[in-house]
């Protein structure tokens, strides 16, 4: 449903102010803060980004106090227009470091209230991939996530490739004990510490379509492909558990 979205900014070029608009993001995450660009198939949002965030203390507070009165509610962040490419950590670091805008409660573009007023520090780009806008799926293509987040707080986004295509993040944990190298062995070593880059895991045989999605509450073996396992083999197998669902979209990504 582009005709919803008010993303609206320039047009041509990848680079620099060619990727200028209102690049609406979700806001989600517990001790650590993340944004999530919600984007479209579509110069200039044709970019999926996560950033790891802090909020100035005025609008931190506000965020906590909102949160502690409305409970797991949809937020999202509608910033100021600035290029998204000033995002990519390629070349040695992002160009920016932070991003004015607003906090909602709620979709910004559906009726969402604005809370505050906020300068988003960024921490961490933790995921950062232009959307070949010309790029079709793969029918043999596993549903494939980004797992990224602290030890006990991880999140799973679905990673983006073609159009048509669906953007969904989850909450999620890897279950202890359910850790296997490639050949489907037992480690006896579970997977500990954080993912400050998004590692994509692979959830073999379910088809990578908005109908095969993960649910909420729901328990499957990912595979973590290019990540190195506990003991150093090429990736690892793990019983991966979804908790809540944060947000999905399956309109502006043409799924609909």
């Amino acid at each position: 449903m582009p005709g919803q979205h008010e993303h609206g900014g320039g047009h041509g070029g990848h680079g620099g102010h060619g990727t200028m608009g209102v690049h609406g993001m979700l806001l989600f995450g517990e001790d650590a803060l993340y944004l999530s660009h919600l984007p479209m198939f579509q110069s200039p949002h044709n970019f999926q980004v996560i950033l790891e965030v802090g909020f100035d203390g005025a609008a931190a507070e506000v965020l906590q106090a909102d949160r502690e009165t409305n409970g797991h509610g949809l937020y999202t962040f509608k910033p100021e227009r600035f290029p998204i490419t000033e995002l990519d950590p390629g070349g040695g670091g992002p160009a920016r470091s932070s991003v004015k805008g607003e906090i909602f409660q709620g979709h910004f573009e559906r009726g969402g209230q604005t809370i505050a007023r906020a300068v988003a520090e960024v921490r961490n780009v933790v995921c950062f991939q232009e959307l070949d806008l010309t790029a079709s799926h793969a029918p043999d293509q596993d549903l494939t996530y980004l797992c990224f987040g602290r030890a006990g707080q991880l999140h799973l986004a679905h990673r983006i490739t073609a159009s048509p295509d669906f953007d969904q993040v989850l909450t999620a944990r890897l279950i202890p004990g359910t850790v296997t190298d490639p050949a489907g062995r037992p480690v006896g070593e579970d997977v500990t510490g954080d993912f400050d880059q998004a590692v994509p895991v692979a959830f073999e045989g379910r088809s990578d379509t908005p109908q095969a999605r993960l649910a909420p509450q729901e328990t499957v073996e990912g595979f973590f492909f290019a990540t190195a396992g506990p003991t150093g083999s090429h990736g690892f197998r793990v019983q991966v558990e979804t908790g809540r669902e944060l947000y999905v979209e399956l309109g502006e990504l043409g799924s609909g």
